[in-house]
């Protein structure tokens, strides 16, 4: 049976000698500012780390120190005694990583979505807190690891996306108070926001076009979709690693509650949804074996085509309405 035990969690930090971090499939900030900001960590006080993600990391991301240590599963080849699931709701969510994480003597998990099983032998999972980067933050607090400005400014770009930078309800005092602290420990906060909300490549820019162009609506305007496709990337230069924070741009829209981005996989068709409070999306991705938070979460159908994915998504969420 899984143990949900900060405690045990924290002392198993200190015990283990070689961890392999792994971030969620289609990685956004806070899985990445957490395993890095944990990685530098682990590394400064004498720990082997490893970290792995079945995954490209956004280009507006590779910033960070340690980005480039990223694996993919198949690059994984050093012995490790722990494996850490990192803001990973579910396993299916740890992608090819899921035999690397299995195979490990000790298997954690560190999380903070609503819907997370608890799938690891030792979790930390704080159920609705901001980030997961917030976690990472108060462990390495409660195990008095000095905050270099490296990790603080790994910590401080997930809990600046998970947030909206500071928009989002899931702001609290508590976020505000850490984000000063992390600024306090050296993280540039001009930088992090410039990397992420203030510097767009030219693809992207081209990909954020056809967005527009093939958004649709349904419901009188209540809900905002669009498909994407693999030509529709590759005609725009792009890979899945662009698509972060796309999902939000119908979600702009006046009148629309509900907001859905299908983009076409290789193992799959990837669907990321959204929603304005007070309604909720993690229901509508449990239904399809994904999870995540109330406003914010995700899923993938496999063996169906784009338009038939977004079909199946877009009546669930008519009959909700």
């Amino acid at each position: 049976m899984p143990i949900e035990s900060k405690d045990i969690w924290l002392q198993h930090i200190t015990t283990g000698q070689s961890f392999l971090l792994i971030s969620h499939v289609s990685p956004d900030g806070d899985t990445i500012g957490s395993v890095l900001g944990l990685r530098l960590a682990l590394l400064s006080i004498g720990k082997k780390v490893s970290i792995v993600c079945d995954g490209e990391i956004p280009s507006g991301m590779r910033f960070l120190t340690g980005s480039a240590a990223y694996l993919k599963p198949d690059q994984v080849t050093s012995s490790y005694d722990t494996a850490i699931a990192v803001d990973v709701s579910s396993p299916e969510l740890l992608g090819d990583a899921i035999s690397l994480f299995e195979k490990a003597s000790v298997q954690m998990v560190i999380d903070h979505h609503a819907t997370n099983p608890g799938f690891g032998e030792i979790c930390w999972i704080r159920r609705g807190e901001a980030a997961c980067c917030q976690i990472v933050y108060d462990a390495l607090r409660e195990l008095g690891i000095k905050l270099t400005s490296e990790i603080a400014e790994c910590l401080l770009l997930g809990l600046s996306t998970d947030t909206g930078h500071f928009q989002y309800s899931n702001t609290t005092a508590v976020t505000m108070e850490t984000a000063a602290d992390l600024v306090e420990s050296g993280a540039d906060i001009a930088k992090v926001t410039r990397y992420l909300y203030r510097s767009q490549p030219m693809k992207r820019v081209r990909l954020i076009k056809a967005v527009y162009q093939k958004m649709r609506f349904s419901c009188n305007g209540k809900i905002g979709l669009v498909e994407l496709s693999r030509e529709d990337m590759e005609q725009a230069g792009c890979t899945s690693a662009d698509l972060d924070g796309l999902v939000n741009l119908p979600l702009e829209i006046e009148g629309v509650r509900f907001a859905f981005l299908a983009s076409e996989r290789e193992k799959g068709i990837k669907i990321s949804l959204r929603a304005m409070e007070p309604d909720t999306v993690n229901d509508i991705a449990v239904q399809f074996g994904g999870g995540g938070h109330a406003q914010a979460a995700g899923c993938t159908l496999r063996g169906m085509s784009l338009q038939d994915a977004a079909e199946q998504v877009l009546k669930v969420l008519e009959a909700k309405i």
